[in-house]
């Protein structure tokens, strides 16, 4: 694959052209707010503003343009097979005819029409193939592109963010809509945008020339039809153009019912997960029927809708295949009653012709379909694109070097906010973010409210080989502090603290300008922070504390000494699956999904150890 084509010089390339988009329909924006346009032309002037407003319109632009070289390449592919697959109804009919002529004609003829047929449909092929090559690669670009564009969106959100998003509010608009798209989204949400949405544009993008080739295709078949029939071929356009809202209410009839099974296949799958992770509670409790019925249930309604789908798909299949049939008899039929003759060179071009004008028709009501998901996913993932991001403030230097090598962590003018999600989330805790609710329940805020201070003032100096702990009642400001150092909360200039909603501007994902008393974390070296709940992958415990690293054997050892975990790990030779049943830990032993195999205070020493493993590390941040 060439350089140019990987997908991480892919996805930086739609980063940037769609940070320029960006820019441009900003500057578009204040010069359409800046123009007086004549009271006529204020339809105008709305409709130019609502695109340079929309961010869907800008995502959609930005995909456009990054793929412009791939689209007018697969374009000219596409108009070449199209142009090309017309000429082999034509060679029939002149094969056609001179059979007909008998021995009339020198036999050199139809051999030669028919190796120009050959030769037609070789080249058809070929065409049809580089064309569905280079467009699967294109989507596979695009759902790539998109995809890593989220991912990399999600790395510079605040923890626990929740602006924007799939979930979010419609019902309101204008900046008020944007205050209160606060519905919570979490990684499943997020996952849905990379996986079902990033689908649903890589489809579009597949469909994406039948909007001007299908045009293209209906023109020529039935120029070409003209030609042979005559007027009777109207009769069967008129049947193929009234199966085009059959097929249009039967698809949107089929995306109603996938819908639905997809909804009772998630309630399934959410039960049946709910179920075999609490096996062992149910075996206590004597709930396996209970729930085992409740799987069921859920099961027998996930195949209603599936039998309703696949009884729908057949009706829609049975009809295609019966419209060709119906209109080669009602046009045949027409054509007969004219009175001209009726010979085999007309009636199979007229069947080959029917058979290829059948299909722009059949995928126009698909590609429609197809535009009206791909909007909604636009709009959907370019609202999580647009919400505001964290603005960088931590500045990562090399370690010191003074006398051994060893790193300092330094916080100066520690003004913070908790960015405006955090705040909605985080508020059952205190202005320093420890909880003060024993329960963990949340409380309610209204979703437009202002951030939350989290720091006022604060400043902190490590230098290289202090052990620092800082020791505070609930609401004092530890986890403030934390988040501070690692770059998760919102910096605001000195005194903005006092009254948060003075002087921020939501950036819509852009950095702020600094100013000479803004917040500022210096670290030598890189920082490896343990959260209060420790979060592991799914692996075994040495994948998770080396973490996709390369292995040193030498450090992970270290790792794990200092660390505690030698101390829960045998090394008498046990398999993994004998140490579990003995109550020990191995190398190998399967830490299970978010290291549910392992005790609370196991998943905090791995997490320890993961974060000791880094070789670049200068400061260990822990949280509790």
């Amino acid at each position: 694959m060439p350089k140019e084509k990987s997908m991480r010089r892919v996805v930086a390339h739609l980063e940037n052209v769609y940070e320029k988009c960006r820019n441009k329909a900003q500057k578009k924006r204040m010069q359409i707010m800046g123009t007086d346009f004549p009271s006529n032309k204020t339809k105008q002037r709305s409709g130019k503003l609502r695109r340079a407003n929309s961010d869907a319109y800008v995502l959609g632009m930005a995909l456009l343009q990054s793929q412009k070289s791939t689209l007018v390449h697969t374009g000219i592919l596409r108009l070449i097979n199209t142009i090309v697959q017309a000429f082999p109804a034509l060679l029939i009919a002149r094969l056609l005819r001179q059979i007909e002529a008998g021995n009339s004609l020198h036999p050199s003829k139809p051999l030669r029409s028919a190796l120009l047929l050959i030769s037609v449909l070789s080249i058809k092929m070929v065409t049809e193939n580089a064309y569905f090559h280079n467009v699967v690669k294109c989507a596979s670009e695009v759902r790539g592109s998109i995809a890593g564009m989220i991912f990399d969106k999600s790395l510079r959100l605040s923890s626990g963010s929740a602006e924007g998003g799939a979930g979010a509010d419609e019902t309101t608009s204008g900046d008020d809509k944007r205050k209160k798209r606060k519905a919570a989204m979490g990684a499943g949400e997020v996952l849905n945008l990379m996986q079902s949405d990033a689908t649903t544009i890589e489809m579009l993008t597949l469909q994406l020339h039948t909007l001007w080739d299908g045009l293209l295709q209906i023109s020529i078949y039935i120029s070409l039809l003209y030609k042979f029939l005559g007027p009777p071929v109207i009769w069967g356009v008129s049947v193929l153009l009234a199966t085009i809202p059959i097929n249009a209410a039967t698809l949107r009839i089929l995306n109603r019912l996938a819908g639905k099974e997809a909804e009772a296949k998630d309630a399934r799958m959410k039960k049946t997960t709910e179920s075999v992770g609490n096996m062992p509670l149910l075996k206590l409790q004597g709930w396996e029927n209970i729930f085992a019925k409740d799987v069921q249930d859920r099961r027998v309604e996930e195949l209603e809708q599936h039998a309703r789908r696949g009884a729908v798909r057949a009706l829609n299949q049975a009809i295609s295949n019966a419209v060709p049939v119906i209109t080669l008899v009602v046009t045949l039929s027409a054509y007969a009653k004219t009175g001209r003759p009726i010979v085999a060179s007309t009636i199979f071009t007229a069947i080959s012709l029917f058979n290829q004008l059948r299909f722009p028709l059949f995928f126009y009501p698909m590609l429609i379909d197809s535009m009206a998901n791909g909007k909604n996913s636009l709009r959907r993932i370019s609202s999580y694109l647009a919400r505001e991001e964290i603005t960088p403030y931590v500045e990562y230097q090399p370690k010191l070097l003074d006398g051994k090598e060893g790193g300092s962590i330094e916080l100066t003018n520690g003004n913070f906010l908790w960015s405006p999600a955090t705040a909605t989330m985080e508020g059952s805790k205190g202005p320093g973010g420890d909880s003060s609710n024993d329960d963990g329940g949340q409380t309610t805020q209204n979703a437009g409210a202002a951030p939350l201070p989290a720091l006022c003032d604060a400043s902190l100096s490590v230098a290289p080989g202090e052990v620092v702990a800082v020791v505070g009642g609930v609401g004092s400001g530890k986890t403030a502090l934390v988040k501070s150092l690692i770059g998760e909360l919102h910096p605001v200039p000195k005194g903005t603290t006092a009254n948060p909603t003075s002087g921020l501007q939501p950036n819509g994902g852009h950095t702020h300008q600094f100013v000479d008393n803004a917040p500022r974390v210096t670290a030598h070296g890189s920082i490896a922070y343990c959260a209060q709940e420790a979060w592991l992958p799914k692996g075994t415990i040495r994948e998770s504390v080396v973490f996709g690293r390369h292995y040193d054997e030498e450090r992970y050892l270290q790792a794990l000494y200092a660390a505690g975990l030698d101390e829960d790990i045998t090394y008498s030779g046990m398999t993994a699956e004998t140490a579990a049943a003995n109550g020990f830990l191995t190398h190998d032993t399967d830490v299970g999904e978010g290291g549910s195999n392992l005790s609370g205070g196991q998943r905090a020493r791995v997490a320890l150890a993961r974060a000791l493993y880094e070789e670049e590390a200068g400061v260990y941040v822990l949280d509790d």
